[in-house]
């Protein structure tokens, strides 16, 4: 049979062993192992959404959208790069 889970341990000092499992108790989890991994897959949830949005304020909000709908026509550095690019 193959294992489809992984294991992944840490060694951590004792106020830290302390410090989990305090607050593993007090969300009602009783296993330190389970807390760190829910606890690694929201922070790792939190990163990816991070990763994949961008909030901007109203104000930028408009500058984006005024960008996108005129933008700025090359000069001529950006034109010769687009040429020696295209070549």
């Amino acid at each position: 049979m193959i294992a489809t889970n992984q294991r992944i341990t840490a060694r951590v000092n004792l106020d830290t062993q302390e410090l989990l499992s305090k607050a593993a108790a007090l969300v009602g989890i009783s296993s330190i192992n389970s807390f760190v991994v829910n606890a690694a897959i929201e922070k790792a949830n939190s990163i990816m959404k991070a990763e994949k949005s961008l909030t901007l304020s109203k104000v930028d909000s408009v500058r984006f959208l005024e960008a996108l709908d005129k933008p700025a026509k090359p000069n001529s550095k950006l034109s010769e790069a687009f040429a020696q690019y295209s070549s």
